[in-house]
């Protein structure tokens, strides 16, 4: 009974516990198959998050994200000019509101402009977030005002456009015209929880328009994140904000690699 006993002891310090019996690397695939990733994409996160160390998945994840994508936040303390452009519905005058209420907080000075002066709900709601931050809203009706805003005069310009259908010709060409005529660097905002391919199609369009990184919203009330990581894995273009959270005096955040491995794995 005794040599049965120091068998059975021997065995079971021999076992690995339960939660090593399933390897990190298998839990990790797990999660960002559970965002619908591409098997090629996952492939590559999982490579380039080799080692493993433990059970922890948030450093490998956001060492592996910051090797393979580009993450590029806007720096709102600083004298510059951003249009932001997508299609309608995306959430680009709540992401002015946020990001002119993150830089007041900050104590940059801001310049509000907007350029959907057709769209008058959109610009009440702006009017009502410019006025909880003591601000005025200039209206620009086309590029001709646009290319009149003169100097920034040491402030961050922020231009709400006009959502766009980014198959139209001359939607295309009308959001091309007055982001040059404003001299301001495109920025394009993605709503999340569409189809990954529709998503790069869009965002492929907007790139070729001058966007080189983009803010993702919605991201409160989605479960998967394959369209926004379809993005960059498809056209290289750089993660800027990440929005969440309707309220205009929070819930945006710089899109860095460690918040969107928090994202991935729901640690947030």
């Amino acid at each position: 009974m005794a040599l049965q006993d120091n068998i059975t002891e021997t065995a079971l310090k021999a076992a690995p516990p339960a939660a090593e019996a399933v390897p990190a690397r298998q839990h990790l695939e797990a999660a960002l198959r559970a965002h619908g990733l591409a098997a090629s994409q996952i492939r590559k996160l999982l490579a380039q998050a080799l080692p493993f160390e433990g059970e922890d998945l948030l450093a490998p994840l956001a060492r592996s994200l910051a090797k393979l994508y580009l993450f590029n936040p806007l720096n709102e303390t600083k004298s510059g000019r951003f249009m932001l452009v997508g299609a309608p519905g995306s959430g680009k005058t709540l992401a002015v509101a946020k990001l002119a209420s993150r830089a007041r907080a900050k104590g940059a000075c801001v310049r509000l402009v907007t350029c959907d002066a057709a769209r008058s709900g959109g610009v009440e709601q702006l009017r009502h977030f410019a006025k909880s931050l003591g601000l005025e809203i200039e209206t620009a009706s086309g590029k001709e005002q646009l290319a009149d805003l003169g100097p920034n005069a040491g402030a961050l310009v922020l231009i709400d456009s006009a959502g766009i259908n980014p198959y139209s010709p001359s939607d295309r060409q009308e959001l091309e015209s007055l982001a040059n005529a404003a001299k301001a660097e495109p920025i394009l905002v993605l709503a999340a929880g569409g189809d990954p391919a529709d998503t790069v199609e869009t965002a492929h369009i907007f790139r070729d328009l001058g966007c080189q990184r983009f803010l993702a919203t919605r991201l409160d009330i989605v479960h998967r994140l394959g369209s926004v990581l379809a993005v960059p894995e498809a056209l290289g273009i750089a993660f800027a904000e990440a929005l969440s959270v309707p309220a205009p005096d929070a819930g945006l955040m710089p899109f860095t690699a460690e918040h969107l491995a928090r994202l991935l794995l729901k640690k947030v």
